[in-house]
């Protein structure tokens, strides 16, 4: 079992250098937690050793899937300063701060049961490229058949920063370009629930097969 290192609202792991991908799990403590994604981010990142980040406060007290204000700064300074301390471990930064390569973020969510079993967002295509976008919607559908992408679930509005830098609460986050992309997954609660194991091997897999396409 890894051991993930303890900061103040979140939990992380620093996973290995030539994996260009984190998985996180920020609604993964309890109260109003979705359940069973802390689980998930933490059994990816034991099965191939992947960075991870898990929140260890409540949505209820700070919201980390939320755009950065007066009352949560703090805690979102905190998870951006980690993704920039996993970035720098896996040695990938070029020129002026931005990516040199293709970087997959994996947002882990919950959602109630739909007609859906999965929902993919993209904030419509401003947090990855069309590119992986296509890919990876196309993997997960090799695996689940009842899915949508930027549908009712398309991602909040505080994704696209990581590519493209705040403007209005942060200008010295400047993001780090195109070759980062952030996929927010909602997962019903039945698959959450009952289908653990398949869920860690499915994201395990696309994160492996992410790093051999854009090695």
């Amino acid at each position: 079992m890894v051991c993930f290192t303890k900061k103040k609202f979140i939990k992380f792991y620093l996973g290995k250098k030539e994996i260009w991908t984190h998985i996180d799990a920020v609604h993964a403590y309890p109260p109003k937690a979705d359940k069973f994604t802390g689980e998930i981010v933490k059994g990816v990142v034991n099965k191939i050793k992947c960075s991870g980040i898990i929140a260890i406060v409540s949505r209820t007290i700070v919201d980390l899937n939320r755009p950065r204000n007066n009352n949560n700064k703090e805690a979102i300074d905190e998870y951006r300063q980690t993704i920039k301390e996993i970035l720098k471990h896996t040695n990938i930064f070029g020129e002026n701060g931005r990516l040199s390569r293709p970087y997959l973020h994996l947002a882990i969510h919950g959602m109630m049961d739909r007609d859906n079993e999965i929902e993919i967002g993209t904030r419509w295509g401003k947090t990855c490229s069309p590119e992986v976008k296509k890919w990876f919607v196309n993997e997960i559908e090799k695996q689940v058949k009842k899915t949508q992408t930027d549908g009712g679930f398309p991602g909040d509005s505080s994704k696209p920063v990581h590519r493209c830098g705040d403007q209005t609460s942060d200008i010295n986050y400047l993001g780090y370009g195109e070759n980062f992309n952030t996929l927010q997954i909602e997962i019903s609660r039945t698959l959450r629930e009952n289908n653990r194991k398949e869920l860690i091997s499915i994201f395990s897999d696309i994160i492996i097969q992410f790093n051999e396409k854009y090695k």
